[in-house]
């Protein structure tokens, strides 16, 4: 069996199913008063758009928003803690730990997060550096990762937070802050002077990244071919086709297809997504609600795990038992260290920023004085909710960086 496919982790979705439990746990036995008080249309990780909170029509959409917003949160907290406890656990182990040590026993949540992350550390500090037993240096390479959040996500809060009905994302489109916002582009797109387009689409000038040929042409490819030319690292060919990577003149769409691009569109076109940014702006809608479309959008957006490459120094002399434990060693690490990078690098800071947006529009509708008592019992449940998955999520980050901190990130 191939090595890396052993060590491929389990996702986090499995370790969610385990973990989470239903808000709306016992309320099935309460009577009809008492159910009441469970606030049953609020449930974590599904959408509730067309819940029912029963409060006053002026604040429903931001109610819905900020509802919307504590379960997108929650679940990804929630889903951060096992990606990186299973992380730390296999490299934990595949690096020689106990796994009957009873700092991991019977231990769950963010305890056993804390346990298995600590015995990572102790594990590549006892492997590798100065005085590792395989290697007296190791590194990281990797392209760090990014997140790409869907503007028709964010567009589609806002647009049930608009009592107006007048939300157009293509007139008033939100904002990538930090990052590149993507478009679907009907005409041309280009960049600004010098800098190359992100193109999906026939680049007129040169291409790099990857070109398909149009039919009964050729590409003379500096790179892998198979149907499509995967071009080699930092090169660039006329396209005389699709090309899918970085264009350096016009992108543009044929008579059926239109072009994806992060340039100037001289054409009509529909914002898609945000990558390695965070969204802001967008229709005129209130600053609750606002804030939850946001995290929201956050909590939603597709982060890719890195490709990572462990360069190590081995120690003289290794025999050959100690050779095939290194590259045990460093094939753990090559695998499981991509979604604790993920937690810490592509979520991060605008995670945290997220959570902290939620609980401010949260504060803002607890405390409007416009909710009756069903409506005051689940903003209570809510605000909780992301008090609860704001704990959870610092203790992934914290994990990640302490795990990340005992490897030379490059």
């Amino acid at each position: 069996m191939n090595l890396k496919s052993r060590l491929k982790p389990f996702t986090a979705l499995a370790f969610t199913a385990l973990t989470v439990s239903s808000l709306g746990a016992g309320c099935s036995d309460l009577k009809d008063v008492q159910d009441a008080a469970c606030c049953k249309g609020f449930e974590a990780g599904k959408v509730m758009t067309a819940a029912d909170f029963d409060v006053d029509a002026s604040i429903e959409g931001s109610f819905v928003a900020f509802a919307n917003a504590a379960g997108d949160l929650s679940a990804v907290a929630t889903g951060s803690i096992g990606d990186v406890t299973i992380a730390c656990q296999n490299i934990a182990l595949d690096l020689g730990a106990d796994p009957a040590d009873p700092k991991v026993q019977g231990v769950i949540g963010t305890a056993a997060l804390t346990a298995w992350c600590d015995l990572a550390k102790g594990q590549i500090s006892a492997n590798f550096g100065a005085s590792g037993t395989l290697a007296t240096s190791i590194a990281a390479k990797f392209v760090p990762p990014k997140c790409t959040a869907s503007l028709s996500a964010t567009a589609n809060c806002q647009a049930s937070c608009d009592v107006s009905g007048s939300c157009d994302i293509k007139a008033t489109p939100p904002k990538c802050e930090g990052g590149k916002l993507s478009v679907e582009c009907s005409g041309g797109c280009t960049a600004d002077v010098g800098v190359d387009v992100s193109c999906t689409g026939s680049c007129d000038l040169t291409c790099s990244g990857a070109c398909q040929a149009t039919a009964g042409a050729t590409v003379d490819c500096k790179g892998k071919c198979d149907g499509k030319c995967e071009l080699a690292a930092d090169a660039k060919l006329s396209c005389k086709g699709t090309c899918d990577g970085s264009c350096s003149g016009k992108c543009s769409g044929t008579a059926t297809v239109k072009a994806k691009c992060d340039g100037k569109c001289d054409a009509d076109y529909t914002p898609l997504k945000c990558e390695g940014g965070t969204l802001s702006g967008g229709c005129m809608v209130d600053a609750d609600c606002q804030g939850s479309c946001n995290a929201s959008a956050s909590a939603k957006a597709e982060c890719t795990p890195p490709s990572v490459s462990i360069v190590a120094t081995a120690k003289a002399g290794l025999k050959a038992d100690a050779q095939l434990q290194l590259q045990a060693a460093i094939a753990s690490l090559e695998v499981n260290l991509p979604n604790i990078l993920v937690v810490l690098q592509a979520r991060g800071e605008a995670f945290t920023g997220s959570l902290t947006a939620a609980a401010k529009a949260g504060a803002s509708i607890t405390g409007s004085g416009k909710l009756n008592a069903s409506g005051a019992v689940c903003g209570v449940l809510i605000a909780s909710t992301i008090g609860t998955a704001s704990s959870n999520f610092a203790a992934s980050l914290s994990a990640a960086g302490s795990v990340a901190g005992s490897v030379k990130l490059n």
